[in-house]
């Protein structure tokens, strides 16, 4: 069975293209779309999403034991480029994977082999390609002086936001044009009727077919008396009256705009419509269900992408067999729901699947003495006494009934004596 592994690295020395390959280090100017500057509703959802991946922690384990002295542990969790810290890498990926359809990463390896640091591309430099002769996969890179360079696929980390070929991802901000050059030209409609005549005062004169001299004359001497009386009463002569008249600044219609936009963003990017301020269709009444309708329908898959990029690219078949992963913590999202947390940990212990000081780790807390052992009720005990002495189980034992009569005699003679 072939698995999709990177290849040996002496394999990428056969492809005269990738001798360029060490020029690429240079290439790290990440960047995001200016649209999401000029559109609220994207911009939110973009943020969203990016700051939930990066809030979460991604480790390195061997089996379920964290690898905590592996240099892949520090480079992933810690430092993956020397110019960012864990949070702002995994956001700026994630930010370009959702405004570009694509984020890449450049692995950058020492003399040995080794991934030493994770270089963000910009990726409207980098092009995928396909190997006529193998269908692998190559990036095209343009350098800062415009020169092309190539890298093997197992040199670039991709993440994409969907793609209809395997290959490249769609960028969603096109997906949305139609929809965000509609809001733009709402918008810009709205600021015109903010500019026009919302509010003023009609005065009516009996008289007809007035010269424009005699409009203005009638306005000025309106304008006088009123400032003269010190804007508060104003007598008006010869049948003159006056009339206050307010238009709406926005048309009512105009304002489910911005909901439908919204909407669309929403919909485009997986998101349920309350994370974007629409609450006209909230069907869960609770802020932890609304939380697992997120978890489940958005996060869950991109947290999947990026744990099997890391996998097939960061790991030799050789590590992945000894049972290598890199695994993000998605329980640390729920932890600032404390009773959800509360009661989670309580029911894992009581229900003897995890240990207590398991879950002390995970609260920043000291190890107990004796929280290693897996609990069960009965409350608690250890797991181990359930199994291996099931007595203990019922309490001691009643002392054996005496025979009758056993004692009686010795009684009776004790009684005599003393008597």
């Amino acid at each position: 069975m072939k698995l999709p592994f990177r290849k040996h690295k002496a394999q990428a020395r056969d492809k005269p293209q990738a001798r360029n390959v060490r020029n690429l280090r240079m290439v790290n100017r990440p960047r995001a779309d200016m649209t999401i500057q000029g559109n609220e509703a994207i911009y939110a959802a973009v943020s969203r999403i990016s700051n939930t991946i990066a809030a979460m922690p991604i480790h390195f384990y061997k089996g379920y034991e964290r690898q905590e002295f592996h240099p892949l542990e520090r480079l992933i969790s810690l430092q993956p480029h020397p110019n960012f810290t864990a949070f702002t890498w995994r956001q700026t990926m994630e930010v370009l994977r959702n405004t570009e359809g694509n984020a890449y990463a450049l692995r950058v390896l020492d003399n040995f082999g080794q991934t030493v640091r994770l270089d963000i591309l910009n990726p409207t430099r980098v092009t995928p390609q396909r190997d006529p002769e193998d269908g692998s996969i190559w990036y095209s890179i343009t350098m800062d002086d415009g020169k092309q360079a190539l890298a093997p696929g197992f040199l670039v980390l991709n993440l994409r936001h969907m793609s209809a070929n395997g290959i490249r991802g769609i960028r969603p901000i096109d997906v949305l044009r139609k929809s965000l050059d509609y809001d733009t030209q709402v918008k810009e409609m709205s600021l015109d009727q903010l500019d026009g005549v919302n509010h003023g005062i009609m005065l009516t004169v009996p008289a007809t077919g007035l010269s424009q001299e005699a409009k203005e004359e009638a306005v000025n001497r309106f304008l006088e008396t009123y400032e003269k009386s010190g804007r508060s009463v104003v007598i008006l002569e010869g049948g003159m009256t006056a009339t206050n008249f307010t238009n709406s600044q926005v048309d009512a219609q105009l304002l489910d705009v911005e909901r439908i936009t919204r909407n669309r963003v929403a919909t485009v990017y997986n998101l349920p419509p309350h994370l974007l301020g629409d609450y006209s269709d909230t069907s869960f009444g609770t802020a932890e269900q609304q939380m697992q309708e997120y978890l489940q329908l958005t996060i869950t898959p991109i947290v999947e992408q990026w744990e099997e990029e890391l996998n097939r690219k960061m790991l030799t078949p050789e590590e992945y067999a000894e049972g290598y992963r890199f695994r993000f913590d998605i329980t640390s999202l729920t932890r600032t729901d404390v009773k959800t947390t509360a009661e989670r940990n309580q029911m894992a212990i009581r229900g003897g699947w995890r240990k207590p000081n398991e879950v002390r780790a995970e609260l920043g807390l000291p190890p107990d003495p004796v929280g290693d052992l897996l609990m069960s009720s009965r409350d608690l005990i250890p797991l181990r006494i359930a199994v291996e002495h099931p007595e203990q189980l019922l309490g001691s034992q009643a002392a054996p009934a005496e025979p009758a009569g056993g004692n009686a005699g010795e009684n009776e003679g004790k009684e005599e004596n003393e008597t």
